[in-house]
């Protein structure tokens, strides 16, 4: 120990060694720049910097109190309520100008600071506030000092409650001269806004981007766009729809206007139809996704229609239509609807229809065509094939093959031919593999996730013999298997599509490393 202790005490006092060992010194965080610092604070909560910074040093106080640090204040902050409230008062006390963002996403914090909550022209940094609703008569009193704050660019509104008048909201909010992103969300509602239509030209808001979210007839959205000309972008979700008629007569201009997503359950057709028409707008991307037994939703030409007729510029469609798996009388309403999703209307656009089936519904999409992972191999089919109908699996039970055929796959067959299939469920039983194949007999490309030679829980012992009784008479040329569990999945494949060609592994089980791309050619 002694020993050890003049050692240290030599090299402390040799000046060469004190040389040394200060040129290995780490920096210390005083070292570090007020720029670095300031670009640090951009990502923290400003309660949590002030706790750590303020009173520590002057140098820490001066740069706390500096313009060019701006603070993000979130009033949800795991800090005790005594200490929240104790930094929220010295902030507005000392450093009120100097606030960027104020949130606060649930009832319990704002309940904490509504008492305190209040703005003025003093919080002249201020853009960005989430405010969730507290008592109606101080919800609305803490909006209407919202007109004093001079660079306020997006406010989100969580009005969970739904105790509060939505259109005295609405009839605040949209005269903020600065707003430019608006989000109202409530629970699934039947609350409507009682504004009436917006003829004054004076009367405007500079609202850019609006979300609605959970309440509002299509009624109610357009007297609420009425009054924003603006409008650059829409979003508008409604889970309990109550429309049954378009009041609007006057269509709504909106020069501007040029993304507009709608995400609707309960709604007919028709009304949605007329819902667009009274909008005038040069529109590029529509998304719409619905969850409603009405059949006309898939009827591509009236699609074509309406986009035809006042959306000219249209450069993206996106339709999502959610179909129940139990409501089997469907099946009857799609004859004389086949394949219009493959006429040159929609492929010169290259809109291509997609079926994914999952637990609990057949989901049925329109959007941009996106390369698929056969395309990297080309073959002379291709020219042929390409860009056609796509069908997922993201669920598949082997016990309900015979559902899956005379149920699930006849109904797809009735909207559309399908060329491309994908079934994502991991191990999936190779007997049920031969009579789903069989089942789509326009086949072209077939990707799984992996293969099980495994008895399935559940499994009539009859069914073993119906499956290895049948013919495999799949068209497939190309083949992904994304992880192979065995040699003999590929020997399986091999009989299973007799005419492959391209078979491509990601993952052989017992490898010792990876195979990130594995193609087989087949002669």
């Amino acid at each position: 120990m002694n020993q050890f202790n003049r050692s240290r005490n030599e090299k402390i006092n040799n000046p060469q060694c004190n040389f040394k060992r200060k040129k290995k010194s780490t920096t210390t965080i005083e070292n570090l720049s007020n720029e670095f610092f300031g670009k640090v604070f951009g990502y923290l909560d400003g309660c949590d910097i002030y706790l750590a910074f303020a009173n520590l040093n002057h140098r820490f106080q001066q740069m706390l109190n500096s313009p060019l640090v701006l603070f993000k204040i979130n009033l949800d902050n795991w800090l005790s309520k005594e200490i929240l409230i104790d930094i929220y008062q010295q902030m507005i006390t000392f450093n009120k100008h100097q606030i960027f963002s104020i949130h606060s996403s649930t009832s319990l914090s704002m309940n904490r600071f509504c008492s305190s909550l209040s703005f003025d022209s003093s919080f002249n940094r201020l853009e960005s506030l989430v405010l969730c609703e507290s008592q109606p008569d101080i919800f609305i009193s803490l909006l209407n000092t919202l007109s004093s704050l001079p660079c306020l660019y997006s406010l989100t509104l969580k009005m969970f409650k739904s105790s509060t008048n939505l259109a005295d909201v609405y009839g605040i909010t949209l005269k903020l001269p600065m707003l430019k992103y608006h989000n109202v969300l409530t629970n699934p509602s039947d609350l409507i806004v009682t504004l009436p239509v917006n003829t004054d030209q004076q009367r405007f808001s500079s609202i850019t981007h609006l979300v609605i979210e959970n309440h509002c007839s299509f009624n109610d959205v357009l007297r609420i766009i009425s009054y924003t000309p603006e409008l650059y972008r829409l979003d508008y979700t409604n889970t309990n729809s109550i429309d049954r008629n378009i009041e609007i007569n006057l269509p709504i201009k909106l020069s501007n206007l040029k993304y507009l997503f709608v995400r609707v359950y309960g709604t007919k057709f028709d009304i949605v139809e007329m819902f667009l028409s009274k909008i005038s707008t040069k529109l590029k991307v529509l998304s719409f996704t619905t969850r409603h037994e009405d059949i006309t939703y898939l009827d591509a030409n009236r699609w074509k229609e309406i986009i035809s007729k006042y959306f000219l510029q249209l450069e993206k469609f996106y339709l999502k239509y959610y179909a129940s798996r139990g409501n089997g009388s469907q099946t009857q309403l799609y004859r004389g609807t086949a394949n219009q999703f493959a006429l040159p209307f929609w492929i010169k656009r290259q809109w291509i229809f997609e079926v994914q089936r999952d637990l609990e519904f057949i989901i049925y999409s329109v959007q941009p065509y996106k390369e698929r992972w056969d395309e990297l191999i080309l073959d002379q089919s291709d020219a042929l094939c390409s860009g056609l109908s796509k069908l997922t699996f993201t669920n598949m039970h082997a016990n309900e093959w015979r559902n899956i055929i005379n149920i699930d796959i006849k109904r797809i067959l009735s909207l559309t031919q399908i060329y491309h299939l994908i079934i994502s469920v991991e191990n999936i039983f190779v007997g049920v593999l031969i009579p789903i194949l069989n089942s789509l007999p326009k086949l072209h490309s077939l990707k799984l996730h992996s293969l099980s030679f495994g008895d399935p829980p559940g499994m009539n012992p009859k069914d073993y013999k119906s499956f290895f009784s049948i013919r495999p008479t799949s068209k497939i040329v190309k083949a992904y298997l994304e992880k192979m569990n065995q040699r003999k999945d590929m020997f399986f494949l091999r009989v299973l599509c007799p005419d492959m060609i391209y078979l491509k592994v990601d993952w052989i089980e017992g490898e010792r490393n990876m195979i990130p791309f594995a193609l087989v050619h087949f002669e």
